[in-house]
């Protein structure tokens, strides 16, 4: 089914036209946010993780239900971004949608997404390698669901290649809709330039606040509709690690 490209479908405001003082978090500030959640208030980076998930998904449900879709295609990589793909394949699967997990590399273990994947596989998720994108007739699997890029998220700083590249460019032949997890994979989260290659999204879905890349002139053709995931972070520890410029940075 033809879907919308990501310029086209923004019915809702950006972060960026709500009002003034909302929170901005770089990639240095969305990390060292995750810790101090953890040693300030004692948050698990796997309870973390669920609330990512559980809010992500229900912004994919909906998606589902406005346009009909019926199947989904999570990509997940192998670090955290890969483990909110998990845990989002484990709650899509166990709300009876029809979902698989096509896997770039395994996360390593121990450690949170390398959990989300032991758990998803345990609820009977389906699982096939990255490589099987390189088929054609098994690429068309994407022509009629909607695509969770859980790939690469606000960590990545270097440019996109070999593999990951290549899976890349095979979603991108495909008109599925696209729901990329925190940003689109291939878009540097602090400045929106693109590193080597990008997966363009129709919606993100990012977490606690927008990252300065996503809001950065041109991005829109790249992040589509930018949806904001709480993840059950204290609002007056996201305000200490806010770089928007309007309350400095306080991370003591």
């Amino acid at each position: 089914m033809p879907h919308a490209s990501p310029a086209d479908a923004d019915p809702d405001p950006d972060p960026a036209d709500r009002p003034s003082g909302a929170p901005r978090l770089d990639r240095a500030a969305a990390a060292a946010l995750d810790a101090a959640a953890t040693t300030r208030y004692g948050i698990p980076g796997l309870l973390l993780m669920e609330h990512a998930a559980i809010g992500s998904t229900r912004l994919i449900e909906r998606e589902l239900a406005r346009t009909g879709i019926r199947r989904v295609v999570v990509l997940c990589g192998p670090g955290n971004n890969g483990g909110d793909g998990w845990a989002i394949a484990r709650l899509l699967r166990g709300g009876g949608v029809p979902v698989e997990v096509v896997e770039l590399a395994s996360p390593p273990t121990p450690g949170d997404a390398a959990t989300n994947r032991t758990i998803a596989i345990a609820f009977g998720v389906p699982v096939r390698p990255a490589s099987d994108l390189q088929d054609p007739s098994l690429a068309r699997t994407l022509d009629d669901a909607l695509v969770v890029d859980a790939l690469f998220g606000t960590g990545l700083a270097r440019p996109i290649a070999g593999p990951a590249a290549r899976l890349i460019e095979a979603i991108r032949g495909h008109p599925a809709l696209v729901v990329a997890i925190d940003v689109p994979s291939g878009l540097d989260a602090d400045t929106g330039s693109v590193l080597g290659t990008c997966l363009p999204a129709h919606v993100t879905a990012t977490m606690v606040a927008p990252k300065p890349g996503l809001l950065s002139p041109g991005s829109e053709a790249l992040r589509g509709r930018i949806e904001i995931v709480d993840i059950g972070i204290p609002p007056e520890l996201v305000a200490a690690f806010d770089v928007s410029g309007r309350n400095p940075p306080n991370r003591g």
